[in-house]
């Protein structure tokens, strides 16, 4: 009986110092994880201070981004890009100067949508500004590519060639125009090589340049949504919405005082008539402020031969400033011009 009871007690003994050794050792363990976390907490956190004493000691340009937001003011139309835009520069400042922004977790890259001639590569030049002065972007370069830049036409020269253009991009935003392009012609196309080089130089190198896709609202849908790993990374989306025919004119006038010229009653009466009808009859390819273009270069061009007949004695700066009846002639006949311009036959 006594041994029995002696047994006993050794193995409860036994079980008790087993536990407390188990005990002991869940014990270190945890001590162990809440070092390792507390070590890797600081870590993350004087490696986000470095890269916010970086961003407040040297790169912030107040001068810069008002400037620029100013630019993007001026601009006719767009006016939720611009409102969206400066909510961006207001949250960003505040982030900054809170200690709560991280370049390399905060989503930055951005889809223009909209058809031609609607201000999105010159956005994109000012969103270049904007980040360089806010101190997010180094250079604040734009660097512009298309599908024959960044594809190559023999198997390996495409991740090597984009690449190449996305480094050239460091410090500032690639903008790659007609992005739909580099996909939907099949699984063999190299196009998708420079898709998937793209996706990996954005989260190998966060923080160290932006990407800027755009073209037209439908097809770059079909873009962002062809693969999983691009919709996530551009959610910002700005699209881009047609001139009206108010500010068509706008820009028509602009140009032309950009020019330095002058339109007289009837010059104007005859563009505005013009304008109206090509705004009233526009398709998906109607350029708007590049279209504008296109006229006042016409009207100039025609200016400059009835000058050229004129001794230069005789031009004045008053008659070289004015844009007359007799240089925008072609334009009364609104619907032949028009037909001739987006290249229809006569």
């Amino acid at each position: 009986m006594a041994f029995l009871i002696s047994m006993a007690i050794i193995g409860v003994m036994t079980c008790l110092i087993c536990l407390f050794l188990f005990s002991q050792f869940l014990f270190e363990k945890y001590q162990s994880y809440l070092k390792d976390r507390k070590q890797s907490k600081a870590e993350k956190e004087r490696e986000k201070d470095s890269h916010l004493d970086k961003l407040k000691n040297s790169n912030y340009d107040e001068k810069l981004v008002n400037e620029s937001l100013d630019k993007l003011n001026s601009m006719e139309g767009l006016h939720s890009i611009k409102q969206e835009m400066a909510e961006i520069v207001d949250l960003i400042k505040f982030d900054i100067e809170e200690g709560l922004f991280d370049n390399k977790s905060a989503v930055l890259h951005m889809a223009f949508l909209g058809n031609p001639g609607t201000g999105k590569t010159t956005v994109a030049r000012i969103v270049a500004d904007i980040y360089k002065g806010l101190g997010i972007l180094e250079e604040g370069q734009l660097v512009e590519v298309d599908r024959s830049s960044l594809v190559a036409q023999y198997i390996g020269h495409t991740a090597v060639l984009t690449k190449s253009k996305i480094e050239s991009a460091f410090g500032g935003i690639l903008f790659i125009d007609e992005a739909y392009n580099l996909v939907g012609r099949g699984h063999a196309d190299f196009g998708i090589e420079a898709v998937d080089t793209i996706l990996k130089m954005m989260e190998d190198h966060r923080g160290e340049f932006i990407v800027v896709v755009a073209g037209y609202e439908e097809l770059m849908m079909q873009f962002l949504n062809s693969n999983p790993g691009l919709k996530s990374r551009f959610d910002k989306i700005f699209r881009f919405d047609d001139h009206s025919t108010v500010e068509l004119w706008k820009v028509c006038k602009d140009q032309f005082n950009f020019n330095g010229k002058i339109l007289d009653d009837e010059a104007k009466d005859v563009l505005l008539n013009y304008i109206e009808y090509i705004s009233e009859n526009r398709d998906s390819s109607f350029g708007n402020s590049r279209e504008l273009r296109k006229i006042v270069n016409e009207v100039i061009k025609n200016q400059k031969l009835r000058l050229a007949k004129i001794l230069k004695s005789d031009r004045t700066e008053e008659i070289k400033s004015k844009i007359i009846l007799q240089d925008v002639e072609e334009f009364k006949e609104i619907e032949k011009k028009y037909n001739k311009l987006i290249g229809y036959k006569q």
